[in-house]
């Protein structure tokens, strides 16, 4: 009798472990569980009435170092529906202070971008980033702060929104030593590992839809409204997967990969240390009319901000979408406070002269990634569990990455890989 693996969770971690195992020549049925009927966990999309088109839940950049992503895109057949500008460039605005750069991370091998003044956040040197190199020889309990001087320009102008951005963590709060591997996995690589690429029409089109079609081709099974209550177990063996409406008895070669959040981990398994702070992402999407005209510089796709409450801000023909993470203080403001507050940052970047705030719509993922601290991420879980027959998939897993779509992706491939060889 062929294995079946039960693959309870339908988003990117979920996906990219059902598309991997199915290349697999091992004879082994698959079956993915979601427990609603959209796919995608925190990186979804959804048709919007009011704004008749497509909405993401989040604007997510994928950099060319995301060497898993883009060999999911590949397996899924979707590489050609993300773009990218024909130049590397990362455009800023101070609000603050009125002033713009680029940033020009072109690199290979060695970010030799800092050594060109016309390449760095303005008015920060090249000691500057020599001095930064500090980040290396961070302890384990160290945060970015304790590293980089918070009263430093270089600290305002690009460590503290790179920290953000990859961290979705305040660099008061965020691990060095985390921050360091990322740094590692990217500034060093070849081949302008920062190019920066986004979806061309919705993350669904791009990473969702092409993975459940691929899925599906290779003979897998895709099971919508599972909602998963809890797992029975003999002698460290699961025996039995309860869902709200249905139960499933497991063989003796049956395999199960568990690639839900932390918190409904902790129902299922509550043996299992998981990070337990979460930050929110708050993502608001404009929809601009014909009397109020946005451009953004050299006609890039996103505009990256520093001094305001607003992150980054992505154009998508007449839809303007804003980033704020770690956006936990903003959940005590009303969505028509915080609408208000980040159309005045809008209007004064863009010189807008209408009076009257657009049409708009909030979203606020409030458990968008753990906080990625030095206590929290020393309490991210190995794939492998003390029972035999399951194992662990998620962007919170333990597998020296961020909580960003590569590390869900990446923890996807490693479990697939794991019981493609060794189960």
């Amino acid at each position: 009798m062929n294995k079946t693996i039960h693959i309870i969770g339908g988003g990117l971690a979920g996906l990219s472990s059902g598309v991997k195992l199915l290349k697999s020549k091992k004879k082994q049925n698959i079956i993915l569980y979601e427990s609603t009927s959209l796919f995608g966990g925190r990186c979804r999309s959804y048709n919007d009435k009011d704004f008749k088109c497509s909405l993401d839940n989040g604007n997510h950049l994928i950099i060319k170092a995301y060497k898993n992503t883009f060999r999911y895109l590949k397996e899924i057949g979707s590489t050609n529906t993300l773009k990218y500008n024909e130049n590397t460039f990362y455009p800023f605005v101070d609000i603050k202070y009125s002033k713009s750069w680029e940033v020009k991370p072109y690199s290979n091998f060695i970010p030799w971008w800092i050594f060109f003044s016309s390449y760095r956040p303005d008015n920060i040197s090249f000691l500057d980033f020599i001095k930064s190199f500090k980040l290396a020889f961070s302890k384990k309990n160290q945060r970015v702060s304790d590293i980089i001087n918070e009263n430093s320009l270089i600290y305002k102008r690009f460590w503290k929104p790179f920290t953000i951005a990859v961290l979705n963590t305040h660099p008061k709060e965020a691990s060095a030593k985390l921050l360091w591997k990322v740094i590692i996995k990217t500034l060093f690589l070849g081949n302008n590992p920062l190019q920066p690429f986004v979806v061309k029409k919705s993350l669904n089109e791009s990473l969702i839809k092409p993975g459940i079609k691929k899925i599906l081709k290779y003979g897998g099974k895709i099971k919508t409204n599972y909602r998963l209550k809890k797992i029975n177990f003999k002698n460290n063996f699961a025996k039995e997967i309860i869902f709200q409406n249905k139960s499933v008895i497991l063989n003796e070669e049956d395999i199960v990969i568990l690639t839900v959040p932390p918190n409904i981990l902790n129902k299922i398994l509550p043996n299992i240390t998981t990070p337990k702070k979460n930050n929110c992402i708050l993502n608001i999407h404009f929809k601009l009319d014909k009397n109020i005209t946005i451009i953004l510089p050299k006609n890039s796709f996103f505009l990256g901000v520093i001094g305001g409450l607003t992150d980054w801000i992505f154009k998508k023909e007449n839809v303007l979408s804003i980033t704020i993470s770690a956006a936990n203080n903003l959940n005590m403001y009303s969505n028509e406070k915080i609408s208000k507050m980040i159309w005045k940052e809008i209007k004064q970047i863009f010189k807008i002269q209408k009076n009257y705030i657009p049409k708009y719509k909030i979203i606020r993922e409030k458990t968008a990634t753990f906080l990625q601290s030095p206590e929290e991420i020393f309490k991210k879980p190995k794939m492998h569990t003390k029972y035999s027959n399951i194992f662990l998939a998620g962007d919170w897993i333990d597998n020296g990455l961020p909580a960003t779509i590569e590390g869900a992706i990446t923890s996807g491939f490693n479990i697939a890989h794991y019981i493609n060889e060794n189960k």
